[in-house]
């Protein structure tokens, strides 16, 4: 078998190579080669665990574990300001008129 047809049979490459970039998937950090981690790539949500409770967030109730079910939270990265004022990061914007 030769899961990412480079012509390497995978039991001689160490199985398969997402990325073609010679480290076989189950070592490598980057599978895509997008340059964004396995662990925060939003292609391997399932490998991502927000509050290392030991269940991935997509099969997680409440994912920041505050408490609140995921489908009832409206913070859902737990930092205290709601979803619809929040941008990614440390940074927020209220979306309310003055």
């Amino acid at each position: 078998m030769d899961d990412d047809n480079d012509g390497i049979p995978d039991t001689e490459e160490g199985g398969p190579d997402s990325d073609n970039d010679g480290i076989p998937d189950s070592q490598d950090n980057d599978d895509d080669g997008d340059g964004i981690p396995d662990t925060e790539d939003a292609d391997n949500m399932d490998l991502i665990d927000s509050d290392n409770d030991g269940v991935p967030d997509h099969m997680d109730r409440d994912d920041d574990d505050d408490g609140i079910y995921d489908e009832y939270d409206d913070d859902d990265d737990g930092d205290g300001i709601p979803d619809d004022e929040d941008i990614e990061g440390n940074y927020s914007l209220s979306r309310r008129r003055l």
